[in-house]
């Protein structure tokens, strides 16, 4: 018996789902003695990576049962995924720390920011359903809000105090991280490009 790929691919591609990839590289901040980040850098926000921009690409998500089997040698949290990935398919070539987020999924966010301090959103947002604020222990509601393509909320008229904190909620993407060592290939059948199996973990808890 031989295995095919390219049957593979087209059934991976017609019940998949669709991902946007996005490539991670070490950050140049990184102290070579210790491997800490810098916590200030601007470039990757203490993270100790940088990614390129994402890439759209299909894979199939593990069905439970083998989820459990993984889950069994202790690897694993709740929230990860596993996906199976076409060899055709741009997230193929996904390494440890790349990002990828589930395009075809959203769920709801809610979490405080301060003004002028941490205004940044750092995760693939749909929409942004309310704003507000405390004055004198009462709920002020800003004016209708949009998030500029380097996560900056763009204020209308009325808009919270600079170091003022202020709530934002709404829908966004899921997104996770490659955090196993390595994603593993299936090197049988004389190394035919059979799909690879990856876990991933939520991008929140990269880094902790």
């Amino acid at each position: 018996m031989r295995l095919s790929p390219k049957r593979f691919n087209r059934h991976l591609n017609h019940m998949g789902q669709d991902f946007a990839w996005r490539r991670a590289y070490a950050c140049p901040c990184v102290n070579p003695n210790s491997g800490s980040p810098k916590p200030n850098c601007p470039n990757c926000s203490g993270k100790g990576r940088l990614w390129d921009a994402a890439v759209a690409g299909k894979a199939g998500i593990v069905g439970r049962d083998q989820m459990k089997a993984f889950a069994a040698f202790g690897m694993w949290d709740q929230g990860d995924i596993m996906l199976s990935i076409p060899s055709d398919s741009p997230l193929y070539g996904i390494g440890q720390f790349d990002r990828v987020a589930a395009t075809n999924r959203s769920e709801p966010f809610s979490l405080n920011l301060v003004r002028g301090v941490n205004d940044l959103i750092r995760f693939p947002i749909l929409s942004i359903e309310r704003v507000f604020w405390l004055v004198n222990e009462v709920p002020t509601d800003a004016s209708p809000v949009s998030l500029l393509p380097d996560g900056r909320i763009q204020w209308g008229e009325i808009a919270p105090p600079i170091n003022a904190t202020y709530s934002v909620t709404g829908r966004r993407t899921p997104e996770y991280f490659c955090y196993t060592e390595l994603p593993a290939d299936r090197p049988m059948h004389f190394g035919e490009t059979l799909p690879r199996r990856v876990a991933l973990r939520r991008f929140d808890l990269f880094g902790r």
